[in-house]
């Protein structure tokens, strides 16, 4: 046994990172980086092998890291590096194909924060190699914040963060999601980063756009960050290429005025059972509505009524939904400072359909006159029956 493998099985316990780089062999990685974390409760080890800009991640456990590092690992790098909680060990590579340890570190350690002063400890931390968040601009090359784009790294945080409220508790194993109108959204890369490397989970994830342009672009996205289980067709509602698919999870994030209504009434008729949207642009209500009652105050004035018009939009949403089987939360994506469009439909289906929300709106919708897609279409589908 050599003695990297032998230093790296007697710190498992307390091992931060660990770094082989400068293959001997032309193909294949060009680096591998090893680091801890917890999946559903339990200590694991994720193995990240990068050749270009590929990067493909692999999870084991505490007890077989040993095994596989003398397996695929040892003696096929150059150079490697152990870090601890207090020391960091550098080795070179010796003719002999063993390793020899060339310098020893103390580990710097910064002085802990003051219970006020203490950093929020985010989902998808500094430091990680999250392709996403390079390609748009979030980090830098070598995974550190740039501090222009914080609000940014905050808002997809608080995303990430709503959907690990939702699956936090589950032992789920596998994951199909469909993400509505996708466009360029890096969102989607990261859904499926957390899934699968984070917690562990085989996730599918499907984008519809309408746009070829678009998602010729974010195939090859796909496959140059090595995720297997995503992928981007041509397709809306009416091309539907998941018709015999079940699927746990939509996500419809800033889908343009009606296109959040076909999203969520896709995920209704398909019974879906986790909904995440984010509305966008509700011009629908604000194009149709007129002078008809207790509200007519809220009309005169055109900002007002537009606002008014989208909340509205949003809260027959919610009614909606709730009618056909949903517990909806209706809360803050991030700081209205940050976006005005901040808003998030958080829905999970868990109880039978009703239609008492549905009389009440249908009643607002005829004394003023206005129009909403999704009210429309549960209107008329009533009666039909859904998964």
């Amino acid at each position: 046994m050599s003695i990297i493998l032998d230093d790296l099985a007697a710190r498992l316990d307390t091992l931060t990172k660990a770094v082989l780089s400068q293959p001997l062999a032309r193909i294949g990685c060009s680096k591998v980086t090893i680091r801890p974390l917890t999946l559903r409760g339990k200590p694991f080890f994720q193995l990240e092998y990068q050749q270009g800009q590929k990067v493909v991640h692999h999870n084991v456990t505490k007890s077989a890291l040993p095994e596989l590092f003398a397996q695929e690992l040892d003696g096929l790098y150059l150079q490697a590096v152990l870090c601890t909680e207090t020391e960091t060990r550098q080795y070179v590579r010796k003719a002999n194909g063993g390793y020899k340890c060339t310098a020893k570190g103390t580990a710097q350690r910064a002085a802990a924060p003051k219970a006020h002063d203490r950093k929020k400890e985010y989902l998808l931390a500094e430091g990680e190699n999250i392709p996403a968040l390079v390609d748009l601009g979030v980090f830098t090359q070598d995974f550190r914040i740039v501090r222009a784009k914080y609000d940014k790294y905050k808002q997809i945080n608080r995303f990430i963060e709503l959907v690990d409220d939702a699956f936090r508790a589950t032992e789920r194993q596998e994951i199909t999601i469909l993400d509505f109108g996708c466009g360029k959204s890096y969102l989607t890369f990261i859904l499926y980063y957390y899934f699968t490397v984070k917690r562990g989970v085989k996730a599918t994830i499907l984008g519809y756009d309408l746009k070829e342009d678009v998602v010729e672009h974010c195939n090859e996205v796909a496959q140059r960050y090595g995720y297997d289980g995503l992928r981007f067709v041509v397709s809306d509602v009416t091309r539907d290429t998941l018709a015999d698919t079940h699927v746990d999870m939509v996500v419809t994030l800033h889908a343009c005025d009606t296109t959040t209504d076909y999203a969520l009434w896709y995920a209704v008729e398909k019974g879906v059972e986790h909904i995440f949207s984010v509305p966008c642009c509700q011009h629908e209500i604000n194009a149709t509505i007129h002078k008809g009652g207790d509200f007519d105050l809220l009309l005169r004035h055109g900002l007002l009524q537009e606002r008014f018009s989208a909340l509205l939009t949003d809260a027959i949403r919610a009614a909606v939904l709730e009618d056909m089987g949903y517990t909806v939360d209706v809360i803050e994506f991030i700081d209205f400072a940050h976006s005005p469009k901040n808003l998030m439909l958080r829905c999970v289906k868990d109880r039978r359909a009703g239609e008492k929300n549905l009389r009440t709106a249908k009643e607002l919708a005829e004394r003023y006159g206005f129009r909403q897609t999704l009210l429309a279409l549960a209107e008329k589908n009533a009666g039909a029956p859904r998964e």
